[in-house]
């Protein structure tokens, strides 16, 4: 969830790092009177910026809280609004984000709690990223309806899994849903700029697919049915709900809809009259700096791009002298599939298994069930993991994207192993149940450990199957491979303006094929994949170094304790922490 300008990223990015939040007090929290005076104005000050952040955005705030009231929070107040891609915002946002940078540097570092200096290492990161990518130069650059996260198919997954809780939150949803072709329009308003300045680089045939698909569904489509359902449910008369849902209908059909068919026809227009792009960002007037900013926001750490390409090279290489070693097993791979018969059983199951391996938690409630077809992509998500609001209970919900694999499949046990256990369900509550400041599993965290670290554990998990260890390890190794080769080949397509050509062939030299159609989403989505596989690479760091520390008295249990306690945070502040237990 994650991804687009930079005036989109900062509240964008605010409202998932958000998800973690809860207002319970976690264990080992210190006793007010023992902070000082800064560290208590700092607390309070990272309490405000919560706050803020919620009542500066409604879908923010309705998608994280059930009652606003409890925080103060009015939202009548709240301007029933998606945003609008505009200079204006541009600049709000450039002014906000120097503004906040300015705040933190108030603080005395020095003074702060050890647990404190971590929340103060991670903000820093995320605002200074943010700023880099709020440069001016790149106001235009980044496209808004990206195949794999545009907002063409984020607006069904959003509405999707919209929840009410009462009359007035379905009154608003009616506003939300009747701003869409505003909101749709301010975004082909700013595409049309973008291509004026010559930056557009779309996928017209794969946004039409996918807007063609939405409307060949008219009212019949599954997310007006499932916000319908929601209103059902709401302790309504019966004709206040025929009304609701009337009113919600008739929004749908005039302006989500008709936003759909806006993208059509814009996408025809700018096809047949505009100048489409089909090279990388490198081939942009600061195309490689934006670049270079959009990684560092995707990575968790300032590592320049030469020093990921030499990471993933090098790791790259090392998965595949692996792989070779195992190659013998290499047949059994089409044979590796899993006696599950549902999704819940491979969490039960993984569950039991992991009990040695990983620090347990008390909170497990989840409800997992497929994404609705006719929202669904083939090339997009193929499962996402929904974190509990901050006042309801701690029940989690995971989707599965029904168009990939079957349940017995390989890819299906580490897709669900991913997004619940002991993946992104199991780290956040882990988070929540034991972080000392709670600021750091609401308001701040990093996309890269939080994807690094649920990659990390679906390979991991493997070795709880009954299938040959050999032929589970080699496919692991191969697999790793080739995603850190896409992450070299996401460089070299944006970095350094490899054309298909050229990044076949160097593909070549890894052994591995690059086909048009893995390009082709690479080309149009750059630093998509960074999170996962530069973020895995970090953690397997962490891991190679604990091991050579520890040596045979290695315990995974104490590897994943340490990985875990300091939540989603920027890598600095996870190495340091690395240190601290291991020994520099």
């Amino acid at each position: 969830m994650n991804k687009y300008k930079s005036f989109v990223i900062v509240g964008f990015c605010l409202s998932l790092a958000l998800c973690g939040c809860s207002f319970a007090e976690p264990k080992g929290m210190a006793e007010d009177q023992a902070l000082s005076a800064e560290q208590k104005e700092f607390d309070a000050y990272l309490e405000d910026q919560l706050v803020e952040t919620l009542e500066g955005d409604y879908y923010t705030m309705h998608s994280l809280v059930q009652d606003p009231s409890s925080l103060g929070i009015d939202p009548s107040s709240i301007e029933k609004t998606w945003g609008r891609f505009d200079e204006k915002t541009m600049e709000e946002d450039r002014a906000e984000i120097a503004e906040t940078l300015e705040e933190l540097e108030s603080f005395s570092y020095e003074e702060l709690t050890t647990s404190q200096q971590d929340t103060y290492d991670t903000f820093v990161y995320q605002m200074r990223t943010s700023q880099e990518l709020s440069d001016e130069r790149f106001d235009y650059i980044a496209s808004l309806f990206s195949p794999m996260t545009g907002i063409q198919v984020s607006l069904p997954t959003i509405f999707s899994d919209w929840e009410l809780y009462t009359k007035q939150d379905a009154q608003d949803l009616i506003l939300m849903m009747e701003d869409v072709d505003d909101y749709i329009q301010s975004a082909l308003d700013y595409t049309y700029i973008q291509e004026e300045q010559g930056m557009l680089c779309l996928s017209f045939e794969e946004i039409r697919s996918y807007c063609e698909q939405i409307l060949s569904q008219g009212i019949e489509s599954s997310v007006l049915d499932s916000l319908k359902e929601e209103v059902e449910d709401l302790n309504l008369s019966k004709q206040e709900s025929e009304d609701i849902q009337s009113e919600l209908e008739m929004a749908f059909q005039d302006s989500y809809l008709k936003g759909y068919q806006l993208i059509m026809n814009a996408m025809d227009d700018l096809e047949k009259n505009g100048e489409n792009h089909s090279a990388g960002l490198a081939s942009f007037a600061a195309g490689k700096e934006y670049y270079s900013a959009l990684m560092h926001s995707q990575i968790g750490s300032m590592r320049s791009v030469e020093e990921v390409q030499e990471m993933m090279s090098s790791a790259c290489l090392d998965h595949l002298s692996s792989a070779m070693e195992l190659s013998d097993a290499a047949m059994g791979v089409y044979f590796l599939d899993t006696v599950y018969q549902d999704y819940e059983e491979i969490i039960e199951d993984v569950q039991n298994k992991m009990k040695d391996d990983f620090p347990e938690i008390s909170a497990k409630e989840y409800q997992i069930q497929d994404m609705k077809e006719d929202i669904a992509t083939d090339n997009g998500v193929a499962a996402y993991y929904q974190i509990p609001t901050l006042d309801g209970d701690q029940t989690g919900q995971l989707r599965v994207n029904p168009l990939n694999d079957g349940i017995s499949s390989i890819d299906t046990y580490m897709t669900v192993c991913h997004e619940g256990m002991p993946g992104h369900m199991y780290q956040y509550n882990y988070t929540r149940e034991n972080l000392n400041e709670p600021v750091r599993w609401s308001l701040l965290t990093n996309t890269a450990y939080q994807e690094g670290y649920a990659t990390y554990v679906e390979h991991f998990v493997l070795r709880y199957l009954d299938n040959d260890a050999r032929t589970l390890k080699f496919y692991s190794e191969y697999m790793l491979s080739i995603y850190d080769a896409l992450i070299l080949a996401d460089i070299g397509i944006h970095y350094e303006n490899w054309d298909y050509a050229t990044c076949a062939a160097q593909m070549e030299t890894y052994g591995l094929t690059m086909t048009q159609e893995q390009y082709d989403q690479l080309l149009y989505t750059p630093c998509a994949f960074q999170p996962y596989y530069v973020g895995y690479e970090e953690i397997a760091l962490y891991r190679s170094q604990a091991k050579d520390k520890e040596g045979k008295d290695f315990s995974e249990y104490d590897f994943h304790t340490v990985l875990l306690e300091a939540g989603a945070a920027s890598f600095d502040v996870t190495q340091r922490h690395i240190d601290s237990y291991y020994g520099s």
